[in-house]
């Protein structure tokens, strides 16, 4: 079904991927696909284990420009970041951002919210007084500011703040509270980016059911007028493109038409 496979969310040797970005280039060849974008992490200073480090950023640009021209016959490369919500600085010449929120802060602490099922019940039970769905809160009224914050063209896993939450072991997805906190943050993110990832990285790493967003969190989405395009968040080659068919006939039964897809002249819209 696919008619072109582009992944615009892949990490590499520059911060936790397991592949240099030649390899995952020739990776997506070898499984037909189209195009390729880069999107290492912004450096966070408080918490470096999956940041690329400041010291190899003009690297990574210089060595993605260089594939571009390499691989120009055979693959579209785009230049990108994660920009995470706690870095300041912002690269130049890149071909697009990904916004994203990996920690919150609380009582002048950072806590990762990207973390095992365990950690997150000790955040929820010492800093929440055990009620999960105020972490989601301080999630959600930390990432409607992420737009504004990275000047994002894309916001990466939305409701990353779900992603050990296997079956609702440890809240309602479907809650007043849940609901009314990430819908408000993302009428907040519309006013500024339109473009949510559906990204499937849980669905290949963990095997969860749902895509980031959820299909309630896709279904309100559309609803505002926002947009989507797929990513796979890949940090290894078989991740590349992983369940893009099925999350095509996900977006359509959501009311979706199209999906977002990033070419040399800006994004256009793909019809599903």
């Amino acid at each position: 079904m696919t008619s072109f496979l582009q992944n615009l969310h892949t990490h590499t040797t520059y911060c936790d991927g397991k592949l240099t970005a030649e390899e995952m280039i020739k990776a997506a060849i070898r499984k037909d696909g189209n195009s390729i974008g880069f999107s290492e992490h912004s450096y966070v200073t408080f918490d470096e284990e999956y940041s690329m480090m400041p010291e190899d950023t003009p690297l990574y640009i210089a060595e993605i420009n260089t594939l571009k021209q390499k691989y120009s016959g055979e693959i579209e490369v785009y230049l990108g970041i994660e920009q995470d919500y706690f870095t300041d600085e912002v690269p130049e010449g890149l071909d697009y951002i990904i916004g994203t929120v990996h920690h919150i802060k609380k009582d002048g602490r950072f806590i990762t919210i990207d973390s095992t099922f365990d950690n997150l019940e000790k955040i929820r039970d010492e800093f929440f007084s055990g009620d999960y769905l105020a972490v989601a809160e301080a999630y959600y009224s930390e990432i409607a500011d992420i737009a504004e914050k990275t000047n994002a063209d894309i916001i990466g896993h939305f409701d990353l703040i779900a992603k050990q939450n296997i079956d609702g072991r440890l809240f309602d997805e479907t809650a007043p509270r849940y609901m009314a906190a990430a819908t408000n943050a993302m009428e907040q993110i519309l006013a500024k980016c339109k473009i949510f990832e559906i990204n499937t990285g849980g669905m290949y790493r963990r095997g969860v059911k749902t895509p980031y967003p959820s299909k309630n969190l896709l279904t309100e989405l559309h609803k505002r007028g926002g947009e989507v395009l797929l990513s796979s968040d890949s940090h290894d080659a078989d991740s590349l493109y992983y369940m893009f068919d099925e999350m095509k006939e996900l977006v359509k039964s959501c009311g979706f038409t199209y999906i977002k897809r990033l070419t040399k002249d800006g994004f256009v819209n793909e019809r599903l």
